[in-house]
C-alpha cells in the first residue's frame, strides 16, 4: 500500500500479522529489507503485527526531493501510522533510525508505546564515528557492504545475505543514491539534541555490538543514560549489522520487549 505525504511523496507500507504494532525504522539509504525474514517471523509469532516502511528514497517509496530533513523523515512516519490506522506503537531502529525516532518521541510521544534502539546513532555529540562510517556510501555490491558491517560473519552468513537479498531484489529495486540522500538530510536544520533523549516516557531497550565501526558504543551507552529506565544490551563481538546467529538473539531480545 502506499501514502502521500503532505509535500507528495509517496511511501509504501504494508502490516503483517495480528495484535499490537512493532514498526522498523531502517538505517540511512535503508530500505525496510534490511531488516531480516527471522525477525518479522518472530515477532509476528510472538503475537505482535509488523509494520514495514520503505523510507522516501528507498525501495518502493518515491524520490524524497532536496530539501527534506530527519524530522521530514519521522513525519513520514506519522503519516504511514495514520495510514494503517495505528494510534500507538513499538518502534525498532537500526543506525541513523535511532535519530528518526528520538525525533519522533520527542514531538510525537503519545504514538509510541516503547523504543528499541539496534547499533544506533544518538544525538551525543561527543559519542564520535567510527572509522568505517562513510565506506558503504554508493556501495553496489550489497553482499560484501552487508559482510563488512557485521563483526565476525562466515560462509554460512554470506549464503544467508545471498538468500536475504535475493528476496529483497524481488520486491524492490536497489537504490545506491538513497544513502548519500539520506546523509544530505541527516545535515539540513532538524538534528535532535542530547537534552531531547528526556521527552522519553516509554520503555527503551539498546542494543549496540562491541565491534561497531560505524557507530562506537558510546552511542548506546549516551542512548542508555540519557533514557530514564531504559535496558542496555551489549553484544560480545557484534559489528554495526548483527550475523544470522546475532540476529536470532536481537530477534529474542525484541520479542521479549515488545511483548512485556
Amino acid at each position: 500500500m502506499f501514502v502521500t505525504t503532505s509535500d507528495g511523496v509517496d511511501l509504501w507500507w504494508e502490516q503483517l500479522g495480528k495484535g499490537p504494532a512493532v514498526l522498523l525504522i531502517p538505517g540511512r539509504g535503508d530500505s525496510t529489507d534490511l531488516f531480516p525474514k527471522l525477525l518479522i517471523d518472530r515477532l509476528v509469532g510472538a503475537g505482535v503485527s509488523v509494520l514495514r516502511m520503505d523510507p522516501r528514497d528507498t525501495g518502493l517509496s518515491a524520490d524524497g526531493g532536496n530539501v527534506y530533513t530527519l524530522s521530514t523523515l519521522a513525519d513520514d512516519i506519522v503519516a504511514v501510522l495514520d495510514a494503517a490506522n495505528v494510534s500507538r506503537v513499538h518502534t525498532v531502529a537500526v543506525s541513523m533510525g535511532g535519530m528518526i525516532t528520538v525525533d519522533l518521541v520527542s514531538r510525537f510521544s503519545h504514538r509510541v508505546i516503547s523504543s528499541t534502539f539496534i547499533a544506533a546513532m544518538s544525538p551525543d555529540p561527543d559519542a564520535g564515528m567510527g572509522p568505517d562510517f562513510f565506506a558503504a556510501l554508493g556501495s553496489t555490491d550489497r553482499t560484501s557492504m552487508l559482510m563488512a558491517m557485521m563483526g565476525t560473519p562466515d560462509e554460512s552468513d554470506r549464503a544467508w545475505i545471498d538468500e536475504e537479498s535475493h528476496r529483497a531484489a524481488i520486491r524492490a529495486p536497489e537504490r545506491p543514491e538513497a544513502a548519500e540522500r539520506h546523509m544530505a538530510a541527516s545535515f539540513r536544520f532538524g538534528w535532535p539534541a542530547l537534552d531531547q533523549l528526556s521527552d522519553f516516557d516509554s520503555p527503551a531497550l539498546v542494543i549496540h555490538g562491541t565491534s561497531d565501526r560505524l557507530l562506537p558504543t558510546a552511542h548506546a551507552q549516551a542512548l542508555a543514560s540519557g533514557i530514564d529506565g531504559s535496558d542496555l544490551h551489549l553484544i560480545d563481538g557484534m559489528g554495526h549489522l548483527p550475523t544470522k546467529r546475532q540476529w536470532e538473539q536481537v530477534a529474542g531480545l525484541v520479542a521479549r520487549h515488545v511483548s512485556s
